[in-house]
C-alpha cells in the first residue's frame, strides 16, 4: 500500500511535514514551519545516506516577535546577548578568523579558599599592575594569530572573561561572544571548523575557523555567523531560529518543529508514505477476513480476531470526530 516517493519530490515532503503539525497548538503556522523542517533536514543530508543526524540542526528560540519570523539560517546563531558591547568593541566583521577558547580571560584563582588582606595602597596597586600584565599578555598572543571574533565558553569555576580584557579586546576591535554553553561546541567546531583550545599557550592560527561575516542583528537580539566554509567531511549544519511573543508559544513550537524534522528524517531512511485515517488498517482487515475464508479451524478464528482488533483504530477515529462508527466502518 506504500507510496515510493523521492527526495526531490519536495511537495510529498511538505505534506508529510504539515501532517505532523496538524494536531498541534501552533498548527497555524504550519505553512512558516513545515518549509523551514523539510529545508533544514535536505541541506543537512549528504548525498547517497539513508538517515540524517538531526544534532547537526541548532534550534534556538528568541522571545520577541511572532512565530511568524522563524527563520532557517544557514550559519550559527548566538541568542541570550552573548555579545560583548564594551566601549568601541565592533559589532560586525567581514572575513572573520574565528576563536574558540575553552579557558577563561581573567585573573587566575587559587585552588583553595584564601583572603587577601591589604594594607596599603602600593599592595593593591601591585596586585591591579600583575592582574593587568597577565591579561595583556595573553591577548597579545591571541592578537598574533590575526582572529577578529573570539568565542568563550561558559566557566563555572570563575568568570570566563572580566571587563579588563573585554575592554583590551574592545580596543584591538576583536568581537567578543562570551557564555557558551558546553553543549554547543562540538556544534560550532562543525560549523566554523575551528578546534576548541584548552589553554593559551595552544592559541595557534590553524586552529582557528573561519565565516565570510559575524554580525549582530539587533532586531532579534541575536548574534548570527554566516557565510561559513563547507566541513571537509561533508557534513553540513543549519540553525533555526524560533521567535514567539511567550515562553510557553516557543516552548511549544520548539517540540512541533522536532516532530516535523522528525517525520522528514523517517521519510528519507525509508523513502515511502501510506495514506492516513487508519486507511491502512481497514484495508488490512479486509485482506484478513478474505483470505480467512480460504484456511479452516482454529487459524480461521485467529484471522477474524485480528481484523475486527484492527477494525477498532477506524472505529476509535470515526467516534472521536462525532461521526457513525458503524456507518462508516462496515
Amino acid at each position: 500500500m506504500s507510496i515510493p516517493i523521492e527526495l526531490a519530490d519536495k511537495e510529498s515532503l511538505l505534506q508529510a511535514a504539515i501532517t505532523s503539525l496538524a494536531s498541534k497548538v501552533v498548527s497555524q503556522h504550519s505553512d512558516i514551519l513545515a518549509p523551514i523542517a523539510v529545508d533544514a533536514v535536505l541541506k543537512i543530508h549528504k548525498e547517497g545516506d539513508m538517515n540524517v543526524d538531526l544534532r547537526n540542526i541548532h534550534v534556538c528560540k528568541v522571545q520577541q516577535g511572532t512565530i511568524d519570523d522563524t527563520e532557517l539560517i544557514d550559519g550559527l546563531v548566538f541568542t541570550d546577548k552573548k555579545v560583548s558591547h564594551s566601549a568601541g568593541s565592533p559589532t560586525k566583521i567581514e572575513k572573520a578568523k574565528i576563536g574558540l577558547i575553552q579557558f577563561c580571560l581573567s585573573a587566575p584563582k587559587t585552588d583553595m579558599e584564601n583572603k587577601i588582606v591589604v594594607r596599603e595602597y602600593s599592595q593593591m596597586d601591585r596586585i591591579l599592575n600583575e592582574e593587568r600584565k597577565y591579561i595583556i599578555e595573553m591577548i597579545k598572543k591571541i592578537c598574533k594569530t590575526s582572529c577578529n571574533v573570539l568565542l568563550i565558553q561558559k566557566s563555572i569555576m570563575r568568570d570566563s572573561v572580566n571587563d579588563l580584557a573585554l575592554h583590551f579586546l574592545a580596543k584591538k576591535k576583536i568581537l567578543v561572544i562570551k557564555d557558551v554553553e558546553r553543549d554547543m561546541v562540538d556544534f560550532i567546531s562543525k560549523t566554523t571548523g575551528c578546534t576548541p583550545i584548552a589553554s593559551i599557550d595552544q592559541f595557534v592560527e590553524n586552529k582557528l575557523g573561519s565565516a565570510d561575516l559575524v554580525y549582530e542583528d539587533k532586531d532579534s537580539n541575536s548574534v548570527r555567523v554566516v557565510g561559513c566554509p563547507k566541513p571537509k567531511e561533508g557534513v553540513s549544519t543549519v540553525s533555526i531560529l524560533i521567535r514567539g511573543s511567550s515562553q510557553m508559544i516557543l516552548d511549544e513550537a520548539e517540540r512541533s518543529l522536532h516532530d516535523a524534522l522528525c517525520v522528514v528524517r523517517c521519510l528519507v531512511k525509508k523513502r515511502a508514505i501510506v495514506p492516513g485515517g487508519a486507511a491502512v488498517e481497514m484495508e488490512i482487515a479486509q485482506k484478513l477476513i478474505h483470505y480467512s475464508k480460504s484456511v479452516f479451524g482454529t487459524d480461521q478464528y485467529c484471522m477474524r480476531a485480528y481484523a475486527e482488533a484492527l477494525e477498532i483504530v477506524p472505529y476509535t477515529l470515526a467516534e472521536n470526530a462525532g461521526l457513525d462508527p458503524i456507518h462508516f466502518v462496515t
